[in-house]
């Protein structure tokens, strides 16, 4: 009796261990589609909280940009247009999560000389040109710059990496 016991313990034990080593440790991704996203921070690295020391030299406009990244297994073979919009239902949505009190960056503060980008067949990554004009910046103040993904070019838009705010505090 005892050794039937064990004989059909170990065999279930067997069973079921077995029926793990059949798993693939790896998800294949070969056939996802390629989704657009933004890039986790501002493209060339100036990423703020920006500072005016007040004198001008230090406060003067600072190019930089915002990457837009196509997320697929491969490189796609034809260009994509990306268009962003500004988007303030984020500032809401951060300042009660956060009790926190930003406002939308004043359109003296920022240019942004288009809301579309092309990212060119065969890269994944393009950025969108952003000037701020720092000097113009008040003494104490904090503005966002709320932005979000609207169209992408028949990519699907990610769901939670479409939305990007760039916070400014002084």
């Amino acid at each position: 009796m005892n050794l039937k016991i064990i004989s059909i313990a170990s065999l279930a034990c067997s069973l079921i261990l077995s029926s793990c080593l059949k798993d693939t440790p790896y998800m294949n991704v070969a056939d996802s589609p390629p989704i657009i996203e933004f890039g986790l921070s501002p493209a060339n690295g100036v990423s703020g909280p920006f500072t005016y020391a007040g004198d001008t030299a230090s406060g003067s406009n600072i190019d930089t940009a915002i990457a837009l990244v196509i997320a697929s297994p491969q490189v796609l073979n034809y260009n994509v247009t990306v268009t962003v919009a500004i988007d303030t239902t984020q500032i809401t949505a951060y300042d009660i999560a956060n009790s926190a009190g930003y406002t939308m960056l004043p359109s003296n503060l920022f240019t942004l000389d288009s809301t579309t980008v092309t990212i060119q067949a065969g890269y994944r990554v393009a950025n969108l040109p952003i000037t701020l004009n720092l000097q113009n910046f008040p003494a104490t103040h904090n503005y966002a710059l709320p932005l979000k993904i609207t169209n992408g070019d028949g990519l699907i838009i990610s769901s939670n990496s479409s939305d990007f705010m760039w916070l400014f505090s002084r």
